[in-house]
């Protein structure tokens, strides 16, 4: 398992950066398939709690320039990187992502699909869906460029292999 983890990451990119991403997930699944995966099946808060800040981990490894930078990315995602919690730049990045945070919110809870499933269960909520879907998607496509335009610069990852 460590190898193919291993080898994953070597396919993503030519750097330790992405190594390590894989052993990280090689790390994780052992120790879940030895230790501890029945317990994470009791309850769905717990599982949350896992995976929100090792997934987090892991998108720094996997996004990182470099080891340095990862463990210095790391390092402020748990509070030392150096940066205030709150502050002038903590606001700025809270009020420009404030529409994808809602909307993550929301999308995390299981309202919207109970909402569909009403809608569906009804012919004009079908034809709403139906309507609907497209208009979201673009909507969603728009959003989405909107914060990869407003953002620096950020070279395509695969670049760097």
């Amino acid at each position: 398992m460590f190898l193919v983890w291993g080898l994953t990451g070597l396919w993503h990119g030519a750097a330790w950066n992405f190594v390590l991403w894989g052993l990280f997930f090689a790390v994780l699944l052992a120790a879940e398939k030895l230790w501890y995966g029945h317990g994470l099946e009791k309850t769905r808060l717990l599982k949350h709690l896992y995976m929100f800040p090792l997934l987090a981990v892991s998108f720094v490894l996997f996004n990182a320039a470099d080891l340095p930078a990862a463990g210095q990315q790391i390092a402020a995602l748990f509070g030392f990187g150096g940066l205030p919690a709150s502050g002038v730049e903590s606001l700025y990045y809270l009020r420009s992502y404030a529409v994808v945070l809602v909307i993550a919110l929301l999308g995390a809870t299981p309202l919207p699909v109970k909402a569909v499933q009403r809608l569906r269960d009804t012919s004009a909520g079908s034809a709403v869906l139906s309507a609907a879907e497209p208009v979201a998607l673009v909507l969603l496509l728009a959003l989405c460029t909107a914060y990869l335009v407003d953002g620096s610069f950020n070279p395509f990852l695969y670049f760097r292999f």
